[in-house]
């Protein structure tokens, strides 16, 4: 955040603290005086920045999530290369090393009661889901709706799974799913993968 003012960087605390307490203990669970507390601040200074606990959770959300629209939308408009489809994994893992908590919100979302907080992440969900189906129409790769869904949704829980399970990781290769040399193992097994669907 070089050259960012000093309320920028303070929602970016802000956004940091509320993805982790989001995460462990769900939207219902984390408290605003939890998150204001982890990022150093007053609660009356996360008003500052975000109007509400939904504001500040939509937030988080934006942030790790708006950049694999992108991703994906920056393939549409054309006949997508093989090429692309299979490097498209790698890509999204990348990104969602950034944000590694996102993750879990997705899967709480999925089995979570309709709290508010699920209903915005499974908005998202969908949105993703969505560009996911237009990429899946513009490759190459074979198959009917059905197979190219369920492909789909294994590539979802292969690159949010292996964040999700991060203290798995951890323990059984004694380094962190962000390790470099983890998120290398991970990337080429997602090409591998990927290069199998394309055959």
């Amino acid at each position: 955040m070089k050259g960012a003012t000093k309320g920028e960087r303070t929602a970016q605390r802000i956004l940091d603290a509320a993805e982790v307490l989001f995460a462990r203990k769900g939207y219902e669970g984390a408290s605003l005086r939890d998150i204001a507390a982890l990022a150093g601040i007053h609660q009356p200074g996360l008003y500052n920045h975000f109007a509400s606990k939904e504001d500040l959770y939509r937030a988080v959300l934006d942030r790790g999530l708006q950049p694999l629209v992108e991703l994906m939308g920056s393939l549409l408009g054309a006949r997508i290369p093989p090429a692309d489809m299979i490097d498209l994994p790698a890509r999204m893992t990348d990104l969602l090393a950034r944000h590694p908590n996102i993750a879990a919100l997705l899967m709480q979302s999925m089995h979570s009661v309709a709290d508010a907080g699920a209903l915005i992440a499974r908005e998202w969900l969908d949105h993703l889901l969505d560009h996911g189906r237009r990429v899946n129409e513009a490759s190459d790769l074979e198959g009917d709706d059905t197979a190219l869904m369920l492909r789909q949704i294994a590539l979802f829980n292969l690159c949010c799974g292996y964040f999700w399970a991060e203290p798995l990781v951890t323990r059984l290769t004694g380094a962190s799913a962000l390790s470099a040399d983890n998120l290398a193992v991970q990337k080429r097994m997602l090409e591998q993968i990927m290069r199998a669907f394309a055959a």
